[in-house]
């Protein structure tokens, strides 16, 4: 069974507010019980040093008398009073052992041991004072940590625990100070999401209105203003035809070249008036549906340009998309096209249009000049497509350091609700 975890608003604030203070308590309990450790190994050195060095006046009168059961009387007071002592041993000169005293209990030795040489005295009468003239023996002196460890260790469990216990308070402060601050940011976030989807609403409106304007717009050309046209162009080709039927003059001759004249203006703002009827509402979307006008696009943009090749590559099932999806698709790769025209400098220019599921995937590339978006303004070309790629809540992303590549993706579900 696999289990997901889902890290709210609160849990995020708490991490941010627990870890570095969790990280500086582990990091000064670490230091805390090392630094216990080398201060507890530091004395042991030094004491066991110093009674190494205690022991060599008595251990000289034994070694002097042969006698050491006084010696290892006092050790033996010793190792009862220290529990840190844990052997100490008594060699002569050539190291061999004359007394060995261990204490009793579970004490573990360390590896190393503290030893004081027993010089042996040349005495001056005449002079008085004496000097070194050898050794007599050694004393050896191991020390156990355990006892002291012990102590350490309680020592640092109590700390520990007052630690532990600061930790928890601090733990238990951050969860009621971060209750009605995530509260409030959750309300925050609420709003910029209500925010933004009221201005995707808002945009997408613009966006529907202003293509039924032109929609709107069109049809008024097409039918009265073309229409107009087309009448203008009748009624001058009958006036050049009636003028042809008169005798040649100059005046019959002079009006049929003034009606060819406007006949040819006339047909000259027919065909301007479809090329403007085409842009404001693309016939091919109605009659090829998106991929139909889009090839009809790119082939028309071709011709046009012919020192750049355009090419177009198409994925996906195409026939569920119209009305507003189609328009937006098309809108977007014609401004993508039109700024290569106008700015990219291009030998080559390709467009992708694939459909993947529930989602449609539009990339621009092309291999011109490209630009650099910190120092160019963005063009009301840009923002457009930005407007209309956020207006449908789709993602909108483009690479211009080397060339130039637009990359869009937009959700189909959303067009198809709305349609």
């Amino acid at each position: 069974m696999r289990v997901t975890w889902r890290v709210g608003t609160r849990g995020r604030l708490l991490a941010i507010t627990l870890l570095p203070v969790l990280a500086l308590f582990v990091t000064l309990t670490w230091y805390s019980y090392q630094s216990r450790q080398s201060e507890v190994h530091a004395e042991l050195a030094e004491r066991g040093q110093l009674l190494a060095t205690a022991l060599v006046t008595s251990s000289e009168i034994s070694l002097v008398r042969g006698q050491f059961d006084e010696l290892r009387a006092t050790i033996d007071g010793m190792l009862q009073t220290d529990s840190a002592i844990h052997r100490v041993t008594l060699l002569d000169a050539d190291r061999k052992p004359l007394l060995d005293v261990t204490a009793r209990g579970d004490g573990v030795p360390e590896a190393r041991y503290y030893e004081a040489a027993v010089h042996k005295r040349l005495l001056y009468v005449t002079g008085g004072g004496n000097r070194n003239v050898g050794n007599m023996g050694y004393v050896q002196v191991r020390m156990s940590p355990t006892v002291m460890l012990r102590k350490a260790r309680s020592r640092f469990q109590l700390e520990l625990a007052v630690a532990l216990a600061g930790l928890l308070v601090c733990a238990g402060l951050a969860w009621q100070m971060t209750s009605g601050f995530a509260a409030s940011l959750r309300a925050s976030m609420q709003a910029v999401r209500a925010a933004d989807a009221e201005k995707r609403r808002l945009l997408q409106r613009v966006t529907t209105a202003v293509e039924d304007e032109r929609q709107t717009i069109a049809l008024e050309i097409h039918d009265e203003l073309n229409a107009t046209l087309i009448a203008v162009r009748l009624e001058a080709q009958q006036i050049a035809g009636l003028a042809g039927n008169l005798p040649p003059t100059d005046a019959a001759t002079q009006i049929r070249d003034k009606a060819q004249a406007i006949t040819k203006l006339a047909l000259g703002l027919y065909n301007s008036g479809r090329t403007l009827v085409r842009r404001l509402r693309p016939e091919m979307l109605d009659m090829l549906g998106l991929q139909g006008a889009l090839e009809e696009m790119v082939r028309q943009v071709g011709s046009s340009h012919p020192a750049c090749r355009f090419s177009l590559r198409t994925e996906g099932d195409f026939a569920g998309l119209d009305g507003d999806a189609a328009i937006s698709a098309y809108r977007i790769v014609q401004e993508a096209l039109s700024n290569i025209v106008k700015h990219a400098r291009a030998g080559t220019a390709n467009v992708e249009v694939a459909r993947h599921g529930e989602a449609l995937q539009i990339a621009v590339a092309d291999d011109g000049v490209g630009f650099d978006p910190a120092r160019t303004a963005a063009g009301v070309g840009l923002a457009g497509m930005r407007e209309r790629v956020q207006a449908l809540g789709g993602t909108f992303a483009m690479d211009c350091l080397s060339g130039t590549r637009i990359s869009i993706m937009l959700p189909v579900e959303a067009w198809c609700a709305g349609t």
